[in-house]
Protein backbone atom coordinates (compact mmCIF):
# COMPACT_ATOMS: atom_id res chain seq x y z
CA UNK A 1 0.00 0.00 0.00
CA UNK A 2 2.84 2.42 0.59
CA UNK A 3 4.41 1.57 -2.98
CA UNK A 4 0.86 2.09 -4.23
CA UNK A 5 0.77 5.39 -2.76
CA UNK A 6 3.95 6.49 -3.62
CA UNK A 7 3.93 5.90 -7.29
CA UNK A 8 0.49 7.45 -7.35
CA UNK A 9 1.65 10.19 -5.87
CA UNK A 10 4.74 10.76 -8.45
CA UNK A 11 2.96 10.18 -11.56
CA UNK A 12 0.43 13.03 -10.34
CA UNK A 13 3.30 14.97 -9.62
CA UNK A 14 5.39 15.11 -12.57
CA UNK A 15 1.90 15.19 -14.63
CA UNK A 16 1.30 18.59 -13.00
CA UNK A 17 4.98 19.46 -13.13
CA UNK A 18 4.52 18.11 -17.46
CA UNK A 19 1.09 19.65 -17.98
CA UNK A 20 1.95 23.42 -16.68
CA UNK A 21 4.89 23.74 -18.58
CA UNK A 22 3.12 22.63 -21.99
CA UNK A 23 0.19 25.34 -20.84
CA UNK A 24 2.83 27.82 -20.39
CA UNK A 25 4.78 27.33 -23.85
CA UNK A 26 1.04 26.88 -25.67
CA UNK A 27 0.12 30.46 -24.03
CA UNK A 28 3.72 31.99 -24.88
CA UNK A 29 3.55 31.07 -28.47
CA UNK A 30 -0.51 31.84 -28.54
CA UNK A 31 0.53 35.33 -27.53
CA UNK A 32 3.44 36.08 -30.18
CA UNK A 33 0.54 35.23 -32.40
CA UNK A 34 -2.24 37.19 -31.13
CA UNK A 35 0.33 40.14 -30.51
CA UNK A 36 0.92 39.56 -34.29
CA UNK A 37 -2.30 39.79 -35.72
CA UNK A 38 -3.13 42.55 -33.34
CA UNK A 39 -0.22 44.83 -34.75
CA UNK A 40 -0.99 48.30 -35.63
CA UNK A 41 -4.08 48.41 -33.08
CA UNK A 42 -3.34 50.68 -29.69
CA UNK A 43 -4.82 49.75 -26.37
CA UNK A 44 -4.88 46.30 -27.11
CA UNK A 45 -2.30 44.07 -24.84
CA UNK A 46 -4.02 43.52 -22.09
CA UNK A 47 -7.04 42.25 -24.17
CA UNK A 48 -4.69 39.58 -26.26
CA UNK A 49 -2.93 38.49 -22.83
CA UNK A 50 -6.27 37.89 -21.68
CA UNK A 51 -7.19 36.12 -24.80
CA UNK A 52 -3.99 33.87 -24.91
CA UNK A 53 -4.49 33.12 -21.33
CA UNK A 54 -8.54 31.98 -22.51
CA UNK A 55 -7.04 29.73 -25.65
CA UNK A 56 -4.51 27.79 -24.27
CA UNK A 57 -6.70 25.81 -21.98
CA UNK A 58 -8.77 24.70 -24.80
CA UNK A 59 -5.55 24.08 -26.91
CA UNK A 60 -3.63 22.76 -23.86
CA UNK A 61 -6.73 19.78 -23.17
CA UNK A 62 -5.74 18.15 -26.71
CA UNK A 63 -2.20 17.26 -25.56
CA UNK A 64 -3.49 15.48 -22.61
CA UNK A 65 -2.83 11.82 -23.58
CA UNK A 66 0.68 12.34 -25.07
CA UNK A 67 1.59 14.43 -21.64
CA UNK A 68 0.03 11.76 -19.79
CA UNK A 69 2.82 9.49 -21.78
CA UNK A 70 5.68 11.20 -21.46
CA UNK A 71 4.90 11.73 -17.46
CA UNK A 72 4.19 8.53 -17.01
CA UNK A 73 7.36 7.22 -19.08
CA UNK A 74 9.53 10.03 -16.91
CA UNK A 75 8.19 8.88 -13.33
CA UNK A 76 8.60 4.90 -14.03
CA UNK A 77 11.95 5.55 -15.65
CA UNK A 78 13.36 7.64 -12.65
CA UNK A 79 11.95 5.04 -9.78
CA UNK A 80 13.92 2.57 -12.32
CA UNK A 81 17.53 4.42 -12.50
CA UNK A 82 17.38 4.86 -8.92
CA UNK A 83 16.31 1.09 -8.25
CA UNK A 84 13.24 1.85 -6.22
CA UNK A 85 12.05 -0.66 -8.12
CA UNK A 86 14.62 -3.18 -7.77
CA UNK A 87 13.90 -3.01 -3.98
CA UNK A 88 10.53 -3.03 -4.41
CA UNK A 89 10.38 -6.46 -6.34
CA UNK A 90 13.07 -7.71 -3.84
CA UNK A 91 10.18 -7.30 -1.27
CA UNK A 92 7.87 -8.76 -2.72
CA UNK A 93 6.26 -6.15 -5.24
CA UNK A 94 5.56 -7.19 -8.17
CA UNK A 95 4.98 -5.30 -12.03
CA UNK A 96 1.63 -4.96 -12.08
CA UNK A 97 1.49 -3.78 -8.44
CA UNK A 98 3.72 -0.79 -9.55
CA UNK A 99 1.83 -0.48 -12.97
CA UNK A 100 -1.60 -0.20 -11.34
CA UNK A 101 -0.21 2.99 -8.86
CA UNK A 102 0.22 4.98 -12.12
CA UNK A 103 -2.69 4.33 -14.59
CA UNK A 104 -5.15 4.59 -11.07
CA UNK A 105 -3.66 8.52 -11.07
CA UNK A 106 -3.90 8.65 -15.05
CA UNK A 107 -7.42 7.44 -14.57
CA UNK A 108 -7.93 10.13 -11.79
CA UNK A 109 -6.13 13.05 -13.89
CA UNK A 110 -8.43 11.84 -16.70
CA UNK A 111 -11.72 12.17 -14.72
CA UNK A 112 -10.72 15.45 -13.46
CA UNK A 113 -10.33 16.82 -17.20
CA UNK A 114 -13.07 15.10 -18.47
CA UNK A 115 -15.24 16.60 -15.67
CA UNK A 116 -13.91 19.56 -14.15
CA UNK A 117 -10.88 21.23 -16.86
CA UNK A 118 -12.84 19.98 -19.81
CA UNK A 119 -15.81 22.31 -19.20
CA UNK A 120 -13.61 25.67 -17.74
CA UNK A 121 -12.41 25.36 -20.89
CA UNK A 122 -15.17 25.51 -23.16
CA UNK A 123 -16.25 28.40 -21.47
CA UNK A 124 -12.69 29.93 -21.70
CA UNK A 125 -13.44 29.35 -25.55
CA UNK A 126 -16.24 30.86 -25.98
CA UNK A 127 -15.04 34.21 -24.08
CA UNK A 128 -11.80 34.03 -26.41
CA UNK A 129 -14.23 33.50 -29.49
CA UNK A 130 -16.15 36.58 -28.85
CA UNK A 131 -12.91 38.51 -28.13
CA UNK A 132 -11.60 37.67 -31.34
CA UNK A 133 -14.54 38.82 -33.35
CA UNK A 134 -14.31 42.03 -31.40
CA UNK A 135 -10.60 43.19 -31.56
CA UNK A 136 -8.74 40.96 -34.32
CA UNK A 137 -11.56 39.60 -36.81
CA UNK A 138 -13.40 43.41 -37.04
CA UNK A 139 -16.70 41.84 -37.44
CA UNK A 140 -19.54 43.20 -36.76
CA UNK A 141 -22.61 41.66 -35.25
CA UNK A 142 -23.96 39.94 -38.43
CA UNK A 143 -21.18 36.87 -39.49
CA UNK A 144 -21.09 34.49 -42.84
CA UNK A 145 -20.87 30.95 -41.35
CA UNK A 146 -19.74 29.68 -44.56
CA UNK A 147 -18.62 31.26 -47.78
CA UNK A 148 -22.33 30.60 -49.50
CA UNK A 149 -23.98 31.68 -45.87
CA UNK A 150 -26.08 29.79 -42.62
CA UNK A 151 -27.39 26.84 -43.97
CA UNK A 152 -29.88 25.22 -41.92
CA UNK A 153 -32.37 21.96 -41.74
CA UNK A 154 -35.60 21.50 -39.52
CA UNK A 155 -37.29 18.50 -39.47
CA UNK A 156 -41.43 18.86 -39.55
CA UNK A 157 -44.33 16.28 -39.44
CA UNK A 158 -45.51 16.64 -43.08
CA UNK A 159 -41.74 17.21 -44.15
CA UNK A 160 -39.02 19.32 -43.52
CA UNK A 161 -37.79 23.12 -44.23
CA UNK A 162 -34.32 24.07 -45.32
CA UNK A 163 -33.04 27.81 -44.23
CA UNK A 164 -30.57 29.69 -46.30
CA UNK A 165 -29.02 32.92 -45.46
CA UNK A 166 -26.32 35.36 -45.85
CA UNK A 167 -25.54 36.05 -42.52
CA UNK A 168 -26.55 35.50 -39.12
CA UNK A 169 -25.80 37.40 -35.55
CA UNK A 170 -23.77 36.11 -33.14
CA UNK A 171 -27.16 33.98 -31.02
CA UNK A 172 -28.29 32.82 -34.54
CA UNK A 173 -31.80 34.42 -34.24
CA UNK A 174 -31.76 37.01 -37.16
CA UNK A 175 -31.13 36.38 -40.74
CA UNK A 176 -30.66 38.57 -43.29
CA UNK A 177 -31.53 37.39 -47.34
CA UNK A 178 -32.92 34.72 -46.08
CA UNK A 179 -34.34 32.03 -48.13
CA UNK A 180 -36.78 29.32 -46.83
CA UNK A 181 -37.63 25.93 -49.06
CA UNK A 182 -40.60 24.25 -47.63
CA UNK A 183 -40.59 20.03 -48.74
CA UNK A 184 -43.57 18.18 -48.30
CA UNK A 185 -43.98 14.20 -48.12
CA UNK A 186 -41.48 12.36 -50.57
CA UNK A 187 -38.90 15.55 -50.22
CA UNK A 188 -40.92 17.44 -53.01
CA UNK A 189 -40.35 20.99 -52.94
CA UNK A 190 -43.82 23.25 -52.69
CA UNK A 191 -43.19 26.62 -51.56
CA UNK A 192 -40.15 28.73 -51.67
CA UNK A 193 -40.43 32.11 -49.14
CA UNK A 194 -37.93 34.63 -49.43
CA UNK A 195 -37.30 37.44 -46.53
CA UNK A 196 -34.63 40.52 -46.74
CA UNK A 197 -34.66 39.59 -42.84
CA UNK A 198 -35.95 37.04 -40.82
CA UNK A 199 -36.04 37.15 -36.86
CA UNK A 200 -36.43 33.95 -34.60
CA UNK A 201 -39.17 34.47 -31.83
CA UNK A 202 -40.42 32.38 -29.36
CA UNK A 203 -41.83 29.47 -31.73
CA UNK A 204 -41.80 31.05 -35.11
CA UNK A 205 -39.72 33.16 -37.87
CA UNK A 206 -40.62 36.88 -38.05
CA UNK A 207 -40.03 37.56 -42.09
CA UNK A 208 -40.03 41.10 -43.22
CA UNK A 209 -39.65 42.19 -47.10
CA UNK A 210 -40.99 38.64 -48.10
CA UNK A 211 -40.99 37.02 -51.74
CA UNK A 212 -42.84 33.43 -52.05
CA UNK A 213 -42.97 31.14 -54.28
CA UNK A 214 -45.68 28.41 -54.61
CA UNK A 215 -44.80 25.37 -56.39
CA UNK A 216 -47.53 23.39 -58.28
CA UNK A 217 -47.35 20.11 -60.13
CA UNK A 218 -48.51 18.44 -62.95
CA UNK A 219 -49.32 18.71 -66.77
CA UNK A 220 -51.53 22.00 -66.14
CA UNK A 221 -49.75 23.49 -63.39
CA UNK A 222 -48.56 26.78 -63.61
CA UNK A 223 -45.27 28.23 -63.20
CA UNK A 224 -44.80 30.18 -60.09
CA UNK A 225 -45.84 33.68 -59.40
CA UNK A 226 -44.01 35.76 -56.57
CA UNK A 227 -46.36 36.86 -53.70
CA UNK A 228 -44.60 39.44 -52.31
CA UNK A 229 -45.60 41.05 -48.93
CA UNK A 230 -44.63 43.09 -46.30
CA UNK A 231 -44.70 40.94 -43.10
CA UNK A 232 -44.98 36.85 -42.81
CA UNK A 233 -44.32 34.08 -40.27
CA UNK A 234 -43.60 30.54 -39.97
CA UNK A 235 -43.79 28.53 -37.11
CA UNK A 236 -41.03 26.94 -35.61
CA UNK A 237 -39.41 24.62 -33.16
CA UNK A 238 -36.29 25.80 -33.56
CA UNK A 239 -34.63 27.92 -30.53
CA UNK A 240 -31.53 30.14 -30.47
CA UNK A 241 -29.15 27.62 -28.09
CA UNK A 242 -30.01 24.46 -31.24
CA UNK A 243 -29.33 26.87 -34.10
CA UNK A 244 -25.69 28.38 -32.39
CA UNK A 245 -24.71 24.63 -31.09
CA UNK A 246 -25.50 23.46 -35.22
CA UNK A 247 -22.37 25.52 -36.41
CA UNK A 248 -20.85 25.89 -32.94
CA UNK A 249 -17.51 22.89 -32.43
CA UNK A 250 -18.36 20.82 -29.68
CA UNK A 251 -15.21 21.62 -27.99
CA UNK A 252 -17.01 25.06 -27.08
CA UNK A 253 -19.92 23.17 -25.28
CA UNK A 254 -19.38 22.19 -21.72
CA UNK A 255 -19.40 18.27 -21.08
CA UNK A 256 -22.10 18.30 -18.81
CA UNK A 257 -24.53 19.91 -21.53
CA UNK A 258 -23.60 18.33 -24.59
CA UNK A 259 -26.19 15.19 -23.95
CA UNK A 260 -28.70 17.62 -24.35
CA UNK A 261 -27.27 19.46 -27.23
CA UNK A 262 -26.97 16.35 -29.07
CA UNK A 263 -30.74 15.38 -28.43
CA UNK A 264 -31.69 19.17 -29.27
CA UNK A 265 -29.75 18.73 -32.37
CA UNK A 266 -30.93 15.71 -33.11
CA UNK A 267 -34.67 16.09 -32.72
CA UNK A 268 -34.38 19.69 -34.64
CA UNK A 269 -32.67 17.78 -37.58
CA UNK A 270 -29.51 18.77 -37.31
CA UNK A 271 -26.15 16.22 -37.85
CA UNK A 272 -24.97 15.91 -34.35
CA UNK A 273 -21.83 13.26 -35.13
CA UNK A 274 -18.94 15.43 -34.45
CA UNK A 275 -20.80 16.41 -31.13
CA UNK A 276 -21.71 12.55 -30.06
CA UNK A 277 -17.74 11.55 -31.08
CA UNK A 278 -16.18 14.20 -29.50
CA UNK A 279 -18.95 13.69 -26.07
CA UNK A 280 -17.53 9.89 -26.02
CA UNK A 281 -14.10 10.84 -26.57
CA UNK A 282 -14.34 12.49 -23.25
CA UNK A 283 -16.05 9.51 -21.72
CA UNK A 284 -13.16 7.38 -22.51
CA UNK A 285 -10.50 9.79 -21.96
CA UNK A 286 -9.37 8.34 -18.18
CA UNK A 287 -9.49 5.27 -19.73
CA UNK A 288 -7.23 6.31 -22.32
CA UNK A 289 -5.00 7.86 -20.40
CA UNK A 290 -4.93 5.00 -18.24
CA UNK A 291 -3.90 2.85 -21.66
CA UNK A 292 -1.11 5.30 -22.54
CA UNK A 293 0.58 4.95 -18.57
CA UNK A 294 0.67 1.17 -19.06
CA UNK A 295 2.42 1.65 -21.80
CA UNK A 296 4.73 3.88 -20.79
CA UNK A 297 5.65 1.97 -17.35
CA UNK A 298 6.02 -1.28 -19.83
CA UNK A 299 8.79 0.76 -21.91
CA UNK A 300 10.43 2.24 -18.61
CA UNK A 301 10.35 -0.29 -15.60
CA UNK A 302 12.74 -2.06 -17.01
CA UNK A 303 15.69 -3.22 -14.05
CA UNK A 304 18.81 -0.38 -15.22
CA UNK A 305 21.40 -3.23 -16.87
CA UNK A 306 18.69 -4.17 -19.24
CA UNK A 307 17.70 -1.06 -20.14
CA UNK A 308 19.17 1.59 -22.54
CA UNK A 309 16.45 4.71 -21.43
CA UNK A 310 17.62 6.59 -24.49
CA UNK A 311 15.81 4.16 -27.05
CA UNK A 312 12.97 3.56 -24.72
CA UNK A 313 12.23 7.13 -24.38
CA UNK A 314 12.31 7.61 -28.20
CA UNK A 315 10.71 4.36 -29.00
CA UNK A 316 7.76 5.40 -26.16
CA UNK A 317 7.65 8.33 -27.59
CA UNK A 318 7.30 7.74 -31.49
CA UNK A 319 4.41 5.00 -30.25
CA UNK A 320 2.51 8.09 -28.19
CA UNK A 321 2.87 9.76 -31.34
CA UNK A 322 1.25 6.61 -33.22
CA UNK A 323 -1.58 6.53 -30.69
CA UNK A 324 -2.13 10.14 -31.33
CA UNK A 325 -2.30 10.16 -34.93
CA UNK A 326 -4.53 6.75 -34.98
CA UNK A 327 -7.15 8.83 -32.43
CA UNK A 328 -7.61 12.43 -34.51
CA UNK A 329 -7.46 9.54 -37.56
CA UNK A 330 -10.42 8.01 -36.13
CA UNK A 331 -12.40 10.49 -34.43
CA UNK A 332 -12.49 12.44 -38.09
CA UNK A 333 -13.98 9.17 -39.50
CA UNK A 334 -16.17 8.89 -36.84
CA UNK A 335 -17.27 12.92 -37.31
CA UNK A 336 -17.32 11.95 -40.78
CA UNK A 337 -20.29 9.47 -40.76
CA UNK A 338 -17.63 7.09 -42.11
CA UNK A 339 -17.39 4.93 -39.17
CA UNK A 340 -19.73 4.86 -35.89
CA UNK A 341 -19.02 8.17 -34.01
CA UNK A 342 -19.20 5.43 -30.68
CA UNK A 343 -16.71 3.80 -32.29
CA UNK A 344 -14.36 6.67 -33.60
CA UNK A 345 -13.73 7.53 -30.08
CA UNK A 346 -13.57 4.25 -28.29
CA UNK A 347 -11.16 2.48 -31.02
CA UNK A 348 -7.38 4.79 -30.19
CA UNK A 349 -8.26 3.62 -26.22
CA UNK A 350 -8.99 -0.50 -27.12
CA UNK A 351 -5.58 -0.08 -29.18
CA UNK A 352 -3.54 1.42 -26.74
CA UNK A 353 -4.76 -1.04 -23.98
CA UNK A 354 -4.32 -3.86 -26.12
CA UNK A 355 -0.63 -2.33 -26.82
CA UNK A 356 -0.10 -1.78 -23.14
CA UNK A 357 -1.02 -4.96 -21.79
CA UNK A 358 1.23 -6.95 -25.13
CA UNK A 359 4.40 -4.84 -24.00
CA UNK A 360 3.63 -5.54 -20.20
CA UNK A 361 3.63 -9.31 -20.84
CA UNK A 362 6.64 -9.40 -23.01
CA UNK A 363 8.78 -6.01 -20.90
CA UNK A 364 7.02 -6.49 -17.15
CA UNK A 365 8.47 -9.34 -15.48
CA UNK A 366 11.86 -8.64 -17.13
Amino acid sequence: MILFRYIFGRVIFVFLFAFTAILLLIMMMDLVELLRRASGQEGVTSVIIAMAALHAPSISLKAVPFVMLLSGMWAYMQLARSSELVAARAAGHTYWAAARAGMLAAAMIGLFATAVYGPLASAALNVYDRLEARYLDGSDSLFSVTSEGLWLRESRNDGQTVIQAAKTNAEGTELRDATFLLFGEGDALFERIDADSALLLNGEWDLRGVVTHRIEYGRNAAPPAPDRQATATIPTKLTASEIQNSFAAPESISFWQLPATIKGMEEAGFSARRHVSYYHSMIALPFFLAGMTLIAAAFAIRPPRAARFGWIALVCALSGFALYFLSDVSMALGASGAAPPELGAWAPVIAAGLFGIALSLYFGEA
